[in-house]
């Protein structure tokens, strides 16, 4: 998995209710086959949505939403932050290029990719199933009701974390019956609850010509990203220079390394980060990336509380990686098999030296 590709996937991942029915008898499994055999596609659609973030009672974020997809999968999102003076920002996605600009600034940012890094775009059918199958050892599901959203008949789901420390705590989705399509979700996330329900939805829109058209005022200036996203590959002594310190690597006998890179970062982050890619000799690819410790705020290792190498670490099991932090620098290990368990993660870590000794 390369780093732009993360990044690629990063960025462009931006009613009234019925009551349920008493006499409810569908199950769990049986919504899951009913997704599998759901053949009801949605290739375009509009919509509008809010999303609430709340740390408590307070709400630390408002945002309004407006997303249009095209039969060809383009996308443009426009988001109004009503916690910051209604400030609109609009995102594009032609299929070729992203660009972003937040309306009155006088720069925006694109990045382009080439074919091979083109996100595949996943139907809400494949999404939801994902997602179910995602979380399958982290949680556990149940239907809870049918309810009536928007016209639309929905299933609501309730997912509960089965560790008090998951990253994704409990979880819950009202889920189109036809489409399969996401309608309302409300995600824990420690200390913070994420509420997201559509206000409006068409799967059979009429898109003006220049609905998928960007036209920026001529002051603004576009500052091309592929250069700060591009990662840098070489060796383990080159990466060493570019980071700027030594940093701690596996032995050859316990993992087999199989490419280096790093990607300069500006802006807020404004750090190099190096990614190695591993493989055990059983075969379990995991990779390794290394930065050093941030020290603002919100960046504080979270995850099941966890040892390795003697320090405090967090591991999140949803997507099987483990964090900790030692001598100045953040070490990330994240197993791409679930053969590769936090156990067997720790004791190969006890094998890590560093890179050369300064």
């Amino acid at each position: 998995m390369k780093i732009k590709n993360l990044l690629i996937g990063a960025t462009l991942s931006i009613g009234l209710l019925g009551g349920c029915s008493g006499g409810m008898t569908v199950s769990a499994e049986k919504i899951v086959s009913n997704v599998l055999e759901a053949d009801k596609k949605v290739d375009a659609y509009y919509g509008k949505s809010e999303m609430k973030v709340y740390k408590g009672k307070e709400v630390t974020e408002h945002i309004m939403m407006e997303e249009f997809v095209s039969n060809d999968q383009k996308r443009k999102v426009i988001t109004t932050d009503l916690k910051k003076d209604n400030q609109k920002t609009v995102a594009l996605n032609d299929g070729k290029k992203v660009i972003i600009y937040e309306l009155g600034s006088d720069k925006a940012m694109s990045m382009t990719f080439s074919d091979e890094e083109v996100p595949v775009s996943m139907s809400p059918k494949e999404q939801f199933t994902k997602m179910l199958e995602g979380m399958g050892k982290t949680h556990t599901y149940k239907v809870v009701g049918e309810e009536k959203i928007l016209g639309l008949n929905t299933y609501h789901l309730k997912l509960k974390a089965k560790s008090k420390n998951s990253v994704l705590g409990d979880m819950e989705f009202w889920v189109d019956q036809k489409t399969w399509f996401i309608v309302k979700s409300i995600t824990n996330s420690g200390e913070n609850r994420t509420e997201t329900e559509y206000k409006k939805l068409d799967f059979s829109p009429k898109f003006a010509k220049d609905t998928f058209i960007l036209k920026l005022p001529k002051n603004v200036k576009v500052e091309n990203l592929d250069n700060n996203l591009k990662p840098m590959t070489g060796t383990v002594a080159e990466a060493e220079k570019a980071l700027g310190e030594p940093f701690l690597i596996f032995d050859e006998k316990a993992a087999k390394l199989e490419m280096v890179e790093w990607l300069n970062l500006k802006g807020e982050l404004n750090r190099t980060e190096v990614t190695i890619y591993y493989k055990t000799p059983e075969g379990s690819a995991f990779t390794l990336s290394i930065f050093p410790t941030p020290k603002e705020k919100g960046m504080k290792i979270e995850g099941e509380d966890s040892k390795i190498r003697g320090q405090h670490a967090g591991y999140m099991e949803e997507i099987r990686a483990v964090t900790w932090d030692e001598n100045g620098m953040r070490y990330t290990i994240m197993a791409e098999q679930p053969d590769l368990s936090l156990e067997k993660m720790s004791k190969l870590a006890e094998s890590m030296h560093l890179s050369t000794n300064k």
